[in-house]
């Protein structure tokens, strides 16, 4: 490549290579000192190369932003001797300063679950630094301010998320905002007011607090909590259902401030200043004012930082017809961000917001000018919603495994009149401050016409195909997707790789058919059974996929803290993650909701042949998943007796305990299941106790199996010397949620295990766990290594 030449292909580029190194740096975790000297030695090669103006000072750059971006992630991770995270584990008094507003939500019985963002200052009288979420309850809605200390008392746990793929990874989000961990406070809680400290955030706070209760006043708390949120962002207390339907149209995203608010103001504020015949710097200025308190008070919070800068830069681009200067700009901006705050790469939001903000400048615009022959009220939302979703579509396999082919209605029939609403909105606070009656007009109508958006998008959620599954793209298949989309709507690149192939021709080839050699070899590959132990928190959860993609669930989990729900969120991802749109089977090994409550979110989004219990009484279940008795679900329930099997697909599954339970008696009524394929069995346990596994024994002496759940997560009540000699499990994998109250998995059921030799695999620190078959050979793929 000469000097000068290319500063698009260049600028991507230097992106892609520090996103390398930003990744092979978590990948790794090296100390910091060996990756400096790399970097260094890297940029006086790179000076001397260009001083001489050498042909492969290009190369040497490109390996210079690799070991930046490396270094700079590996600084980033380091936390001193005094942060909140050495103490992870233990009970302290801790005290510290709100510096975020309150989070929270009401629960059925009216208590408020609140989370504070809290930077950390003492610990038992010690100085200390970093920050942590405190967890705590109270009867009334009057929460702590920023600037405000508090003094809880609590064990410091380590921020925990599921571990499964496809996962957003809470942990990593937290600690690039410097927050390390996480205390729990029901009681002991001191709050102490500082008026004086963040004085512009407390006031911030204070008056989006006056906005919601005005909002309040004059339409009703869910309609208010919604426009709410379509203003300033926050999700509490907006109707599920309204939080539903926007889901599954694909505009969820108007319930937090994102790039779409920004765009909207922007696009305002820039048709204003040309109404008004303002010069081009006049109208940027304003701007950049406009949006800067706007960003104030919707919280300050990255997102919406993130979201600012990239609207501001683009719509500073389009609106001085730089357009195409806005796509280099654009990879700049985000090599900026990166380097000052690395950790952002893995973060959703920044991912979407460039990924949509990308999609906008490289796709829409070329759309549009492909659709002239549709109207313009039409042309232009259907390019830019293309445009964003088709550049936003490996990251919505990721995360999400669905796409909306709703939102292409709903970006044109529902959002007009959600922007509408912003807009009329605040104009209504505005009027606010001098007259409330005419406000009062304009927040009812408001109101009316959220009413109408949700019939809209309640309508459109229900039309067939409105929310399609999505399978995946691997990180190479990733890469390749955004190389054709680039290519292919992109006239610079489309020329320099039109040009480049004729020149390297046989060498495309060559390299075209080196990386197509590992897809047919796994194409050849012989089927195999997948054993996939999920990572539910505290629960039990297993998928087993046969050999010819046939699918079933032992146990799904499902109690949390909270209204969260386990199977649409954690479960029904898993599966679609892999391919699994349906199931032929549900096996519950009883009735406690660890092992069954999940279930009902499942049978409820997705088609499942059978459920099969044990020898239970079937109301219980429709109790947990909160259904009548005679819900047609619970037409698909079924009993299972001892020494009952079932093939499919030459997988077999032998029921080999069962036995009448009664309301004291939960656990010893655990369905016991042995899966085996030719040589290869894995034996669940439910949460059966001793003495049971006493009964199971004598009936079935011989009971060695390849792989063992272990009973109860772990439990003392469990898993006896006597059981483990006779099982003989070669892999024993321990279900167990992190930092449980329980004390699982007992020491002495570790020791037991290894007693006999048995390799242990635990949800909590592995993650999922996937054990791949042919029946006689076995690997095992742990999500966290």
């Amino acid at each position: 490549m000469k000097y000068g030449q290319h500063p698009l292909i260049f600028s991507t580029s230097m992106l892609f290579f520090l996103c390398l190194g930003i990744i092979a740096a978590d990948y790794l975790s090296l100390p910091l000192l060996m990756p400096s000297i790399i970097l260094l030695s890297l940029f006086i090669l790179c000076f001397i190369s260009t001083c001489c103006k050498s042909s492969y000072t290009f190369i040497g750059v490109t390996l210079l932003v690799f070991m930046l971006g490396f270094v700079r992630y590996t600084a980033a991770a380091l936390t001193d001797n005094n942060n909140i995270a050495q103490f992870i584990g233990q009970d302290h008094t801790v005290n510290g300063m709100v510096t975020a507003e309150a989070r929270w939500h009401q629960s059925a019985d009216k208590i408020y679950h609140v989370r504070y963002i809290i930077k950390a200052h003492q610990i038992d009288s010690k100085t200390l630094s970093g920050s942590y979420y405190l967890y705590t309850k109270q009867k009334s809605p009057a929460f702590a301010l920023p600037g405000d200390t508090i003094t809880a008392s609590g064990k410091i746990s380590a921020i925990s998320s599921y571990k499964n793929p496809g996962r957003i990874d809470i942990q990593k989000q937290a600690q690039e905002n410097n927050i390390f961990a996480s205390v729990i406070a029901y009681n002991n809680v001191k709050i102490t007011a500082q008026p004086d400290a963040m004085p512009l955030l407390r006031k911030i706070t204070l008056i989006r607090q006056h906005i919601r209760s005005t909002l309040e006043k004059y339409m009703p708390p869910a309609d208010a909590a919604a426009i709410f949120a379509m203003l300033f962002g926050g999700y509490q207390g907006i109707d599920p259902h309204l939080l539903e339907s926007f889901t599954i149209t694909g505009i969820v995203h108007i319930l937090s401030v994102s790039g779409s608010h920004i765009t909207l103001i922007a696009g305002a504020i820039i048709f204003l200043g040309r109404l008004f015949h303002l010069k081009t710097w006049l109208t940027f200025v304003l701007l950049l004012i406009i949006i800067s308190i706007y960003c104030l008070f919707s919280g300050m919070v990255p997102p919406v930082i993130r979201s600012a800068a990239m609207g501001i830069i683009t719509y500073a681009a389009l609106a001085s017809n730089r357009q195409n200067s806005s796509h280099y700009i654009l990879a700049l901006t985000a090599v900026i961000m990166l380097l000052i705050s690395p950790g952002l790469l893995f973060d959703i939001s920044f991912q979407l917001s460039f990924a949509a903000t990308a999609g906008l400048l490289y796709i829409a615009l070329p759309l549009q000018k492909k659709l002239l022959f549709l109207p313009a009220y039409i042309r232009l939302p259907l390019a830019l919603t293309l445009g964003a979703q088709l550049f936003c579509l490996p990251l919505l396999a990721w995360y999400f495994n669905t796409i909306s082919l709703s939102c292409l209605f709903s970006n044109i029939i529902a959002v007009p009149i959600v922007e509408a609403i912003i807009m009329v909105a605040l104009v209504g606070i505005i009027i606010n401050l001098f007259w409330s009656f005419p406000a009062a007009i304009i927040f009812v109508g408001c109101s009316l016409l959220l009413g109408l958006v949700h019939e809209i998008t309640a309508l459109l959620s229900l039309l067939p195909a409105s929310s399609i599954y999505l399978p995946y793209l691997t990180i190479y298949g990733s890469i390749i997707y955004y190389i054709v989309l680039i290519v292919l709507f992109n006239d610079s690149y489309r020329h320099f790789f039109i040009k480049n192939f004729h020149c390297y021709r046989q060498l495309v080839i060559i390299l075209s058919i080196l990386l197509l050699i590992p897809c047919i070899y796994i194409f050849l590959q012989p089927r195999r059974l997948a054993v996939h132990f999920i990572d539910v928190g505290q629960g039990d959860a297993a998928l087993i996929i046969t050999p010819h993609h046939h699918a079933v669930m032992i146990d799904t989990g499902g109690i949390t803290k909270g209204d969260f729900d386990l199977g649409r969120r954690v479960d029904i991802p898993y599966l679609y993650h892999y391919g699994i749109t349906t199931l032929d089977a549900i096996f519950l090994s009883h009735v406690d909701g660890d092992h069954s409550a999940a279930a009902g979110s499942i049978l409820q989004h997705i088609p499942v042949q059978y459920v099969f219990i044990g020898q239970e009484n079937g109301s219980k279940y429709a109790a947990l998943w909160h259904i009548a008795p005679q819900n047609i679900i619970m037409h698909k329930v079924l009993p299972v007796q001892q020494n009952q099997s079932f093939i499919l697909d030459d997988v077999h599954f032998d029921i080999l305990f069962t036995q009448p339970s009664s309301d004291k008696t939960v656990n010893e009524s655990s369905v016991i299941i042995k899966v085996h394929y030719k040589n290869f069995s894995v034996l669940f346990t439910g949460d059966l106790p001793i003495q049971e596994e006493n009964k199971l024994l004598a009936q079935y002496p011989n009971l060695h199996c390849t792989v063992l759940k272990v009973a109860h997560h772990g439990s003392k009540t469990s898993s006896s010397p006597e059981f483990l000699a006779a099982v003989k499990p070669r892999w024993s994998i321990i279900s167990v949620g992190a930092n449980n109250n329980y004390g699982h998995p007992n020491e002495n059921v570790i020791k037991n295990l290894q007693s006999v030799n048995s390799r242990i695999y635990r949800t909590d620190k592995n993650g999922a766990i996937v054990f791949l078959t042919d029946g006689n050979s076995c690997s095992i793929h742990p999500y966290v290594k």
